[in-house]
């Protein structure tokens, strides 16, 4: 990844896909303070056809759409992404260290490295030192919140959960499957992240979650209620989303700056193109185009662009076979390819 790259961790302007039609593609998003709910939409893949006024093209540039198309366009992108409810239950499964804030007799807030397990219900599990000093505040005030932000997101990335609600000790046989949890999820550790015998486990009762992400025109800053929370899901792609990244980016690059191409207004040409996060409902790029986006002299600008996959894909497997798919149907487009039909001789019938 280039400078400049690595630099644009907050894009100057976004762009959704440049087309949407023919296809169809299963949503899920529901509203930060709404129980979650599975929505469907037809869309599209992108294509890059030059011309035609009907064609819905995404425009990059304030300047360069109307706000009632501006806002056809976001909406159309945001429902081509998780519920904020899901992406905070994903980044709560991606990691399993936080920050847990607690409050001090003084009235201080005091925020310290925090260790946890995701239960079998989804419910967070916190092993606290008898004797450490946040587990003496939760005694006094159980009232709480756990930052978490895991270490596998790439750079412009970052999205971050804030969970907020209080403490609850579990009972002797609930501590004992947190402690074989913990074992298997963190190993004993060593030092003063030893475990201890006379360790206690607390479940996370969580009020309400603030969750920070998105990128391009989805970028979010959201109360996500309990309701919500409980019952969202965490994104199944989570666990291998760094290494399908990391084999796109490295692998197969050319595909990715198509992507890019086929997302961009016909005016603009991307000079580098990065795959920055891909989840079950599609996948982000981070472009920087070679030239000013509506004609003249200028710098490249740093464009995110989000393509959704055909189909909600559950597993590694499906996921790079939605992108060999579109990458292909992409290729065709650009080449106007036209497949030859073959004449397929049927067997002459034998009279009996």
């Amino acid at each position: 990844m280039s400078s400049a790259m690595c630099a644009a961790a907050t894009p100057a302007l976004t762009s959704a896909p440049a087309r949407l039609s023919n296809g169809t593609v299963k949503t899920r998003r529901s509203g930060a303070t709404r129980h979650h709910h599975h929505h469907h939409q037809s869309v599209a893949p992108p294509s890059r056809c030059r011309g035609g006024a009907s064609s819905a093209r995404a425009s990059a540039t304030a300047t360069t759409a109307t706000a009632s198309e501006t806002a056809a366009i976001e909406a159309a992108t945001n429902a081509l992404r998780p519920s904020s409810a899901d992406c905070a239950k994903t980044l709560v499964h991606l990691a399993n260290t936080g920050t847990i804030s607690t409050t001090c007799d003084d009235g201080v807030a005091l925020g310290t490295f925090a260790s946890y397990v995701v239960d079998e219900d989804g419910g967070v599990v916190l092993r606290m030192r008898a004797d450490a000093m946040h587990t003496k505040n939760i005694a006094s005030d159980p009232r709480c919140s756990l930052y978490v932000q895991p270490a596998t997101q790439p750079p412009g990335v970052l999205s971050r959960a804030t969970l907020i609600g209080k403490l609850e000790k579990l009972d002797a046989e609930d501590a004992e499957k947190a402690a074989i949890r913990y074992d298997r999820v963190h190993g004993e550790n060593v030092g003063v992240d030893a475990m201890q015998r006379n360790d206690d486990y607390y479940a996370f009762v969580v009020d309400r979650v603030f969750y920070v992400g998105g990128l391009g025109s989805d970028k979010r800053a959201e109360v996500v209620d309990a309701a919500a929370f409980a019952d969202a899901v965490a994104d199944p792609l989570s666990a291998h989303a760094a290494s399908i990244v990391d084999a796109m980016n490295n692998d197969r690059y050319e595909d990715v700056v198509n992507f890019a191409r086929a997302s961009l207004p016909d005016e603009a040409e991307p000079a580098e193109a990065r795959m920055l996060w891909v989840d079950s409902l599609g996948f982000d790029v981070r472009v920087i185009t070679s030239g000013a986006l509506s004609g003249g002299s200028g710098n490249g600008k740093v464009l995110d662009v989000r393509l959704p996959f055909p189909a909600p894909a559950t597993t590694t497997q499906r996921a790079l076979s939605s992108l060999t798919m579109l990458a292909q149907t992409i290729w065709e487009e650009e080449k106007k390819y036209e497949p030859v039909l073959v004449p397929v001789e049927m067997p002459e019938k034998k009279d009996d």
